[in-house]
């Protein structure tokens, strides 16, 4: 059976090629491109903008954060390959609070690191499990105004770990499953104006909300390569109306929804669909410009939402 789904996949993904975009009658969030952001990353993953507008990028093979002005400027980059203060071993997921600190899930070392807005060290602590033979895998961060939280989602382990902003531990939730309040890989996490937390749950293919304290509120999306259906989404952003945008990087959309899960459209340039090489994480800025991290074109694209 999976290999039927897997040859309906194929057709579906050649007949899209074949076929010109505009022969489909399809909802359309247009965009107008700016410019894109060439830092010489290598396979980039994730992407915050910081209080003062600069962009910081997650180039986790290179193992340090590269930091751009908000229009692409390179400025600094900190980080290198190890396990020290100030060391990475392929960082994933980033968030950045108010004040301008810096959370970095720093994923092969287990442990989120904090630095300031010049890449200054400032702390770190561990992210635990309560088996000794089962490590952690914290693939992001996002960082609350509630209670000075701050969420990291731990992958492998199917949990949403929630500490202070300090390294100490509040309580968590979620283990591997199907159901609402379950997890297949949650990766990368935003926070929407209510303090509610948004999780994409990467192999049940959705985004499920939640309220600041686990308790789960709405999903979004289902599986699917049509529009308003996922594959593999990646990156989760919301833009000044509260509309959710994820991105999928296997068909290589960006689509937009309401937070109660109702499909809006796809991100278009010109009314045709806006394919992107392998969208991982995405961001929207104060000026709703959309960010998109192509992972495989090692690029940050940037786009006006019209």
């Amino acid at each position: 059976m999976q290999r039927i789904y897997i040859y309906i996949i194929i057709a579906i993904t050649l007949l899209a090629d074949l076929f010109p975009q505009n022969l489909f009658a399809i909802d359309c969030i247009n965009t107008k491109f700016l410019f894109d952001i060439k830092p010489g990353a290598d396979q980039p993953s994730d992407i915050a903008v910081a209080p003062n507008g600069d962009i910081y990028l997650v180039d986790g093979l290179n193992n340090r954060i590269i930091v751009v002005d908000g229009n692409g400027t390179w400025k600094f980059a900190f980080g290198s390959e190890g396990p020290e203060k100030g060391q990475f071993n392929r960082p994933l997921g980033i968030d950045i609070s108010e004040n301008g600190n810096v959370f970095i899930a720093d994923t092969g070392n287990h442990r989120i690191q904090i630095f300031d807005q010049r890449g200054n060290f400032l702390n770190m602590f561990s992210v635990k499990t309560n088996s000794p033979q089962t490590k952690s895998d914290p693939v992001d961060v996002a960082v609350s105004k509630i209670k000075n939280y701050l969420y990291v989602s731990d992958n492998d382990n199917h949990k949403i770990k929630v500490y202070d902003q300090n390294g100490a531990f509040e309580f968590e939730w979620g283990k591997s499953g199907e159901g609402t309040g379950e997890f297949r890989f949650p990766a990368m996490m935003t926070v929407n104006q209510f303090n509610e937390l948004l999780v994409v749950d990467v192999l049940n293919t959705r985004v499920q909300k939640f309220d600041p304290f686990g308790n789960f509120v709405s999903v979004i999306g289902e599986w699917g390569v049509l529009p308003g259906r996922f594959f593999r989404p990646k990156g989760v952003a919301l833009d000044k109306q509260s509309r959710v945008f994820v991105s999928d990087s296997y068909t290589g959309a960006v689509q937009g929804f309401t937070e109660l899960g109702r499909f809006l459209g796809v991100v278009c340039e010109n009314n045709k669909r806006k394919v992107f090489n392998t969208p991982v994480g995405i961001f929207i800025d104060k000026n709703n410009r959309l960010l998109v991290v192509e992972m495989r074109g090692n690029k940050i694209t940037v786009l006006k939402i019209l």
